[in-house]
């Protein structure tokens, strides 16, 4: 019984271990899937808020569309705006988090 509970408690432990560095590794350590990752940037709004944006790093949509068409500057853009959305399955409603994207 003693080798059993030590056996499943070690076993537990890697787990555990694999599943947590797994995570880091995805999330730290490895490089963004993008070809140039330093060379990302996060535009900025500053001054007053008009329209429906949400305050600072946000831009409105017509915004979004100004700065994609008339770009100069930048390889590309894109947007994304975090929203809780409402899924069911089964007859049954629930929250999850979720990010409205522009298709590029």
């Amino acid at each position: 019984m003693f080798t059993a509970v030590a056996l499943i408690s070690v076993a537990f432990g890697i787990g555990a271990n694999t599943a947590v560095f797994t995570l880091l590794d995805q999330v730290l350590l490895r490089a963004l899937p993008v070809r140039d990752p330093e060379q990302l940037v996060l535009l900025k709004w500053r001054g007053s808020h008009y329209g429906s944006n949400w305050g600072m790093n946000s831009l409105s949509y017509p915004m979004y569309r100004d700065f994609r068409d008339d770009n100069q500057v930048f390889s590309g853009l894109l947007c994304r705006f975090g929203t809780t959305l409402s899924m069911s399955h089964t007859g049954q409603t629930e929250q999850a988090s979720g990010e409205l994207v522009s298709g590029n």
